[in-house]
């Protein structure tokens, strides 16, 4: 009878198992597995405080980083402030379980690292839900170089008046850095840190000005006129290509030196900048937009890698991750790509070995992601 009882508990352990082994947790089951990390202030007089402080910074690490892959830089609006007022002000409702993977002392703080099963499909449908109040735009990166008599000037008068020119525009401006010469002549870093910080554009502008002189004595007065000069391109941050350029001279007139020479600059920063408007449309415009949809992504890491690739590939000039569940994400990418055979076959020449194309149409192309 015991024997028979043994080989029963061992038959039903066998089945409970295999059923375990079936069981997939992940984005076909309630959420993903994260692993979340923390830092914090150590109080060796109330450890049970400090823990428990370390464990939730960790489940916030956890659903932060889940929620960071939703969060395109095309959507502006304060995207940190999506996650920080809808998600992470809600840390723990988005998380299913947890247990603690390691903890210690590290000089005067406490470390925490967590494997979280956060609900991924949650945080989707949060980020989803605002969607309409974090129109996407097209973030422009404004850089400038502005000089008055030949100095360096930094109270940038010239990106106040882009700013003031495009502020009625669909896109959103990021400010560049003052420009040097350097940067004018050879703007690849310029383009390449613009891409890094989610910019599809960036506007090189060159200003400077100087007081007229020679004038005559006929128009001897106490104002003081100034000429300012501006040449603006406008890059594309994906292949580097000019989509547009302006320039313009205009003069300013004040009692004060520096006023005039603001004026002078300003006036012609904002001609110029008005000039843009038109081709930058027509680029943004040009992009064509396909749905992909890759499979086999597997888990967030994984997901970020995707991520990191699609960036990466100079032809696709923007995405934003529409849906991730049952194992497969899905973008929809903004291309210079007319067809999205071309497309596929860049992406596949570039990273051979880690796709396969299951299938594609005019719109849409579905690959595994190995």
């Amino acid at each position: 009878m015991k024997k028979f009882l043994f080989l029963l508990v061992v038959f039903c352990s066998s089945i409970l198992l295999s059923s375990c082994r079936s069981l997939h947790i992940g984005p076909k089951g309630e959420g993903e597995y994260v692993f979340g990390e923390s830092l914090v202030p150590l109080d060796e007089e109330n450890m049970p405080d400090t823990k428990k402080r370390g464990v939730y910074g960790a489940q916030q690490n956890a659903v932060e980083q889940v929620a960071g892959v939703f969060l395109s830089s095309s959507r502006v609006v304060d995207q940190a402030k999506i996650v920080e007022d809808k998600i992470l002000t809600k840390t723990q409702g988005f998380i299913r379980r947890y247990y603690v993977v390691d903890n210690y002392k590290k000089g005067e703080y406490w470390y925490t690292k967590i494997k979280a099963l956060v609900l991924v499909s949650d945080i989707s449908s949060v980020v989803r839900e605002n969607e309409d109040a974090t129109a996407k735009k097209t973030n422009i990166m404004v850089a400038s170089r502005e000089t008055v008599r030949d100095d360096v000037s930094l109270k940038q008068d010239c990106k106040q008046a882009i700013y003031r020119s495009l502020k009625n525009t669909p896109y959103t401006l990021l400010n560049g850095d003052n420009l040097s010469q350097n940067n004018i002549d050879d703007p690849a870093s310029l383009i390449d840190k613009a891409r890094y910080e989610g910019a599809r554009f960036i506007i090189v502008a060159d200003a400077s000005t100087a007081p007229l002189e020679n004038l005559g004595t006929a128009l001897i007065t106490p104002f003081k006129p100034y000429r300012g000069r501006v040449n603006m391109r406008v890059y594309s941050t994906k292949n580097y290509a000019v989509v547009a350029e302006g320039s313009s001279q205009q003069s300013g007139l004040d009692a004060l030196d520096d006023i005039s020479a603001s004026k002078s600059i300003s006036a012609s920063c904002e001609q110029a900048a008005k000039s843009l408007i038109d081709p930058l449309n027509s680029a943004v415009n040009s992009a064509v937009k396909y749905s992909l949809t890759v499979r086999e992504v597997n888990s967030i890491d994984r997901l970020k890698s995707l991520q990191s690739i699609l960036r990466d590939l100079r032809e696709i000039e923007d995405f934003n991750l529409v849906r991730y569940n049952n194992s497969a994400a899905e973008f929809e990418v903004q291309t210079n790509i007319k067809n999205p055979e071309e497309l596929i076959a860049k992406i596949i020449r570039k990273h051979s070995g880690q796709f396969s194309v299951l299938s594609s149409s005019p719109n849409s192309i579905v690959l595994m992601y190995i």
